[in-house]
């Protein structure tokens, strides 16, 4: 029998050679491969062997390398430690070390993440030294600047945060300001107006807390998403004011003081900044037209401050509330915000929510969405299996400003996938080492299909079709072989989409 370094060795000479797609039918045959190289005894033909997979993964977008549900970060060099951190570890680096591989100088840690998941990283060499990933290109920015992106295979960039030249601007306006009766100091804005303004009137406006990153184009690219959606006739011409908690004199960010049970803030923007724009704007002063936009403890606010202010806001977009400081003594007083919602009147308000579900308070969303449902308002409903990130947001304003400022191209058509009823799909055991079931509710008689579609978009499962009865219903499915599957259910005009994972 021959050593087993001469087998390694023979093993990894006979490798086919990768091209600019590296020819992996499946992710453990990846790492079974580099494994492979990283065991050639000899120094200079194993880092030949490295370099070459190296480039070919580089070439082909392959780092970090991804396949299905599963993801392999990766790192090339010498150092002591090196960890990767990021949404997925709330960004605390302990515990998530990678690990040499063999004789090389690669480090890698897998992973496993739904196939349409996409969340922000960094890597940390020798316990101190935060960088970014130097062989991805991808990054999204933070309100701290940039951070690695990694995309897994199903996930879908969104092409609306894209300028497009043929697509007429909008203006914004230098900033403005306004001195506060209610806070006793000045508070910065700027306003967008459509293109084509001048000839417009009687307008929706959309007020966006954090609105220095909303209309950033490496953060909200918020004026992109607008003109596109407005020429494409998705979104209604709109004016639109970003507010910008930053004071005005020292540039400290008072968004905290702002957005937290707050009623000076509230005020505020309802009593004070509302009149001034309603009078200076061509806007529909009328309170179903005005959205209060807001993430985070900006999502808090919006629903405060729909709740405070029902008369001046009946549109609240809520994207990751961070609706934890609300039963938080440190943060908040009196009743919470769940308690206030309970006690809200039925029927008031149109509703956008959306949350992250790696590390995002999607638990407090879920409670949320309920208490929306139960008091009968007219809710869109969208979960991402992503972290607490600019990256989530930017890629959903497109689904807000449909939901709350319809255009002609979208009003009278299928809503947003989840809106009106809350539509949604759920599914266990999830993950499942064998069938799933699939259950999800109808108010009323509908015409439904669900289906079942691999990482690469592929058909796999259709377990139901046809006329169902109003009530709670559930179909088992059987889905081929490991790895993650988007099913979705269409009921009549409404749409929910489900990740299942297959650990077989």
């Amino acid at each position: 029998m021959r050593p087993l370094a001469l087998v390694l060795l023979l093993t990894a000479c006979a490798a086919p050679a990768l091209a600019q797609t590296p020819p992996f039918a499946h992710f453990a045959d990846f790492t079974a491969y580099l494994d492979s190289l990283a065991a050639i005894p000899d120094a200079a033909e194993r880092e030949r062997a490295i370099a070459s997979l190296w480039a070919d993964l580089r070439a082909a977008d392959q780092i970090p390398f991804r396949e299905g549900d599963s993801v392999a970060f990766l790192w090339r060099g010498t150092a002591t430690t090196v960890a990767v951190p990021g949404d997925h570890s709330g960004w605390n680096p302990a515990g998530q070390n990678l690990t040499r591989v063999g004789l090389s100088t690669v480090w890698r840690r897998v992973y496993r993440f739904p196939a349409d998941a996409r969340i922000d990283y960094k890597l940390v060499l020798n316990g101190s030294n935060w960088i970014l990933d130097p062989n991805n290109p991808h990054q999204q920015w933070s309100g701290f600047g940039p951070n690695s992106e990694l995309r897994m295979p199903a996930w879908v960039f969104p092409e609306e945060t894209v300028r497009r030249p043929e697509v007429p601007r909008g203006a914004l306006s230098g900033n403005l300001q306004r001195t506060s009766t209610h806070l006793g100091y000045a508070v910065r804005y700027r306003v967008y107006t459509p293109a084509g303004y001048d000839g417009l009137s009687n307008l929706p406006t959309v007020y966006v807390t954090d609105g220095h990153e909303y209309s950033d184009d490496r953060l909200g690219a918020m004026l992109i998403v607008l003109d596109n959606l407005i020429h494409d006739g998705r979104a209604a011409p709109c004016v639109v004011v970003f507010v910008d908690p930053r004071d005005v004199v020292t540039g400290q960010n008072r968004r905290q003081e702002q957005y937290v049970q707050n009623p000076d803030f509230v005020a505020f923007l309802a009593d004070e900044l509302v009149p001034a724009i309603d009078a200076a704007y061509r806007t529909n002063p009328s309170a179903d037209a005005r959205v209060i936009l807001g993430t985070s403890l900006g999502g808090v606010f919006s629903t405060y401050l729909g709740l405070l202010r029902p008369g001046v806001f009946r549109n609240l977009a809520i994207q990751s509330p961070a609706y934890w400081v609300s039963e938080s003594p440190q943060w908040w007083e009196g009743p919470s915000l769940f308690e206030m919602m309970q006690a809200a009147p039925d029927s008031l308000f149109s509703i956008y929510l959306s949350t992250g579900t790696i590390n995002d308070g999607e638990a407090n969303a879920r409670r949320m969405r309920d208490l929306f449902l139960a008091n009968g308002y007219r809710l869109t409903y969208r979960e991402r299996p992503e972290g607490h990130s600019w990256g989530q947001w930017r890629a959903l304003l497109d689904e807000v400003l449909m939901a709350l400022v319809p255009g002609p191209a979208v009003t009278g058509a299928e809503p947003v996938p989840g809106s009106d009823t809350g539509l949604r799909l759920d599914a266990f055991p999830n993950p499942t080492r064998g069938d799933a079931t699939l259950r999800f509710a109808l108010d009323a008689p509908a015409d439904v299909a669900l289906a079942c579609f691999d990482a690469r978009g592929r058909l796999c499962a259709r377990p139901a079709a046809g006329r169902l009865g109003a009530g709670i219903h559930e179909q088992a499915v059987r889905l081929p072989s490991s790895g993650a599957y988007v099913c979705r259910v269409t009921a009549g005009r409404e749409a929910a989409t489900q990740t299942v994972t297959v650990a077989r």
